[in-house]
């Protein structure tokens, strides 16, 4: 139901725990869609009351909506995995109410992190949360040798990111970039590479640089437009790309994952890309080789997903213990 690694991930992760698949055949025609409808049918006859459900949000397909709604009225527990809040990442205050309504019917939530939690348990009062941290990705960790340099990696959906656009005007730095649809202006920076768009798995023994940087949004100077907000509240996938490849990190030190990057050590934290040539020419070699060491033992855990198994362990005992109380 959702094409990212992060989310496929997270399938897989389910799968080995012992959850099982409710999937319904894809189609788009007329007879597809009676299909779809009788084997909902059918899941909802063998579903037991007392199963548990998981299910990741955003949930686009209608036809999973109805059978969600057909579960809850079957007093069936549903957790909740949020992968995303669009209304929030798209700036659109409708489609935000429209999904928090949505959410509302839900008891259970796994979240990025605390400021997700903060935000959605002042609209969800009533609802019980447990933090994810950063996303598991289950793929080999690759430390090769670095060191520190002005070399800066980024890697993603290079076409939402207009920030990247005024990368020019770092000329103290150099960007190596990585994921589809960059702009002319990227391709034509002349302290910008862009490699290309490769297999998620691959990216962690191929990115290089001395840096992997988190920011998104409109501008290198500041968070603006709806995806430099809304990186007050996620933990973007690529942190743990950075971790499983033992690049330190660069990040908003308003960002949702910035108190793990600070409390972690594995990384800095920056109100503006102006700050990076500064804080590189401060960093000595021993702080940039200590936030490395102290990757390790996170990207084991990141690429053998520990962190969704925990997360669910967690909520799994809120469902079963019912006095205890799970969020802030």
């Amino acid at each position: 139901m959702h094409g990212g690694v992060g989310n496929t991930d997270a399938e897989k992760i389910l799968l080995a725990d012992g959850y099982l698949p409710v999937r319904l055949p894809e189609s788009q025609s007329l007879l597809g869609t009676f299909r779809r409808w009788l084997a909902m049918k059918r899941i909802l006859r063998k579903i037991s009351p007392k199963s548990l459900v998981v299910c990741q949000f955003p949930l686009y397909p209608r036809m999973y909506q109805l059978m969600i709604s057909q579960f809850r009225e079957k007093n069936i527990d549903i957790i909740l995995l949020v992968a995303d809040i669009d209304g929030l990442k798209d700036g659109n205050p409708s489609l935000l109410i429209k999904e928090l309504k949505q959410m509302a019917s839900f008891n259970y939530f796994v979240v990025h992190n605390n400021a997700m939690m903060k935000y959605l348990s002042h609209q969800l009062p009533a609802a019980q949360f447990v933090q994810w941290g950063p996303f598991d990705f289950l793929t080999k960790p690759q430390f090769i040798l670095r060191k520190i340099s002005n070399e800066i990696c980024f890697a993603g959906n290079l076409g939402k990111s207009k920030f990247l656009d005024e990368l020019d005007q770092l000329p103290q730095l150099y960007f190596h970039t990585y994921g589809p649809d960059p702009s002319p202006l990227l391709k034509a920076a002349r302290n910008c590479k862009w490699y290309g768009v490769f297999d998620p798995y691959e990216l962690p023994a191929m990115i290089q640089g001395s840096f992997g940087l988190i920011w998104d949004g409109d501008s290198i100077h500041q968070a603006s437009g709806s995806l430099g907000e809304y990186m007050q509240y996620i933990n973007h996938h690529k942190l743990s790309l950075y971790i499983l490849a033992g690049m330190p990190v660069l990040a908003p030190v308003f960002a949702g994952s910035a108190g793990y990057i600070r409390e972690n050590g594995i990384g800095w934290l920056i109100n503006s890309l102006d700050e990076i040539p500064g804080l590189i020419s401060a960093l000595t070699d021993d702080d940039y080789q200590r936030a490395i060491i102290n990757m390790r033992n996170m990207a084991n855990d990141i690429s053998e997903g520990k962190h969704l198994r925990s997360a669910l362990r967690e909520m799994e005992n809120l469902i079963k213990n019912p006095t205890i109380r799970g969020g802030i």
